[in-house]
């Protein structure tokens, strides 16, 4: 991250391209965006429930108590990012790649990350009940006392994979994950 951002707006977000800038404070709930890229960017206490952002293409993301529940991401990329105690229910990650990425304290429950291709991937101190990773590709993704309650990895494909440190309650498509 650049050691100095400039604020950005709610319209220079919905204008689909953001670049070394912070956004703070901002309510972009039911928003809309195509084409999202997304580069050097802090989002802190950002409301985006129920947002539409299609084909995201983000890298040095740093992502703070921003609400993503029920926010449309799938088929992007997110590259070298951090979310932190991010509400994620219900958000749709299907067919996104996700590369160096870590969430720390946040809450996945009902996410769907099918087809999802996660690749040194980090969870620490996440809840996941009834998220779906069918079909994923995980590479080196760990789960770092992370609680996942009905969660299913069926036909998920893995390399490398750690939930020494979890709680795994009812999951489904374990045998996936030998």
């Amino acid at each position: 991250m650049p050691a100095q951002l400039e604020n950005a707006t709610l319209e220079e977000l919905l204008d689909g391209d953001l670049e070394d800038v912070i956004l703070t404070d901002i309510d972009a709930t039911n928003c809309l965006v195509s084409g999202l890229n997304i580069s050097g960017v802090k989002f802190e206490k950002i409301q985006l429930t129920a947002a539409q952002l299609e084909r995201v293409s983000a890298k040095d993301l740093v992502a703070l108590q921003t609400d993503f529940s029920a926010t449309h991401l799938a088929n992007g990329a997110i590259n070298r990012a951090t979310f932190g105690n991010c509400r994620m229910t219900g958000i749709d990650f299907s067919k996104t790649n996700l590369h160096d990425v870590t969430f720390d304290g946040c809450k996945l429950d009902l996410a769907n990350l099918r087809f999802a291709d996660l690749r040194r991937v980090k969870f620490i101190d996440c809840t996941f009940v009834e998220t779906d990773f069918l079909g994923a590709i995980l590479h080196d993704v760990t789960f770092e006392s992370c609680m996942l309650e009905k969660t299913v990895f069926d036909q998920v494909k893995c390399k490398g994979v750690d939930f020494r440190s979890s709680e795994l309650i009812e999951i489904s498509g374990w045998t996936s994950l030998k």
